[in-house]
């Protein structure tokens, strides 16, 4: 199978898998998706694209799909039954179309903001464990809940596996971005479930291939940097006087390097209130008395 990296912009986002069937893993963002197709088009040289995976339901990996559905009309949209459901509700809409908005004012592109909503949506809801086939190509779908509920991570044919945000975020210099958004220890379950099933090759999201010599110590290093980011919160949460404090604290520590175009500002406080509130629900007793609460603006 050929694996190719059709990013918009930048790397390591969206995937198209040439096997028996054309597959793309991830839509991407909004103001990279001409680019997006372009780079797909030039691949597939007059070819179909089958199908379209999603791992959940973010703007980063689904404001892509009105161009690509534009391009290939026929194209068939995966993701879990929870995606499904979501991707029609106004207000997950409504929030798409701002964040969209927002990346790419951040990034200096252009964006098509005259999108039909309708072609947010997936075609085919997959459940847990649950076995497809596309064009001959065999998908095993599996719930990795964390990052969010409704994330979802995929083996095709047997040998590549596509994650979910929910094991982990790395960049090619191994920084380690935190995002159990709804669930920690989900977190911790998808990382060891994963890591169970043999592959040939692992593509995480946001990075991209795994090399091979660092393949075997993969999971070992997603476990151990999950673990020392929820400390680390843990640790600012309980070293503050107030969540807005606490955010800009989060912010210097994790997301000071990261570049905006692929996560505003607004998208990283929107995503660490809702980190600290998952920690306040799963370990209150590691957090200090008067600190247990959610404010306001978390």
């Amino acid at each position: 199978m050929k694996i190719i990296d059709v990013t918009g912009v930048g790397k390591g986002a969206v995937f198209l898998l040439r096997g028996n069937a054309n597959i793309l893993f991830e839509a991407g963002m909004a103001y990279g998706a001409d680019a997006m197709v372009q780079k797909i088009r030039e691949e597939l040289q007059g070819e179909t694209l089958h199908a379209v995976l999603l791992s959940h339901s973010h703007y980063d990996h689904v404001a892509g799909l009105p161009a690509v559905r534009k391009e290939w009309p026929a194209v068939e949209v995966y993701a879990s039954e929870q995606a499904k459901e979501i991707l029609v509700k106004p207000g997950a809409l409504k929030t798409i179309r701002r964040l969209s908005g927002e990346a790419a004012e951040a990034s200096g592109l252009s964006w098509d903001s005259t999108y039909d909503d309708r072609d947010l949506q997936v075609n085919v809801g997959l459940t847990e464990q649950e076995t497809t086939e596309i064009a001959g190509d065999r998908i095993y779908a599996f719930a990795t809940a964390g990052h969010t509920k409704c994330s979802m991570s995929y083996v095709v044919n047997g040998e590549v596996m596509l994650c979910s945000e929910t094991v982990g975020v790395m960049s090619r210099s191994k920084e380690y971005m935190p995002g159990f958004l709804v669930d920690y220890k989900g977190v911790e379950d998808s990382i060891r479930r994963s890591a169970e099933i043999p592959v040939k090759e692992i593509i995480l999201n946001h990075y991209g291939l795994v090399d091979e010599e660092d393949k075997t110590g993969i999971w070992e290093f997603l476990l151990k940097a999950a673990r020392t980011s929820r400390d680390k919160m843990l640790q600012i949460i309980n070293e503050t006087d107030s969540d807005e404090e606490a955010l800009k604290r989060m912010e210097q520590v994790f997301h000071s390097k990261v570049d905006k175009k692929e996560q505003p500002d607004e998208a990283f406080y929107i995503n660490a209130a809702s980190m600290m509130k998952t920690l306040r629900r799963q370990y209150p007793e590691k957090i200090r008395e008067d600190r247990r609460e959610s404010e306001s603006c978390s």
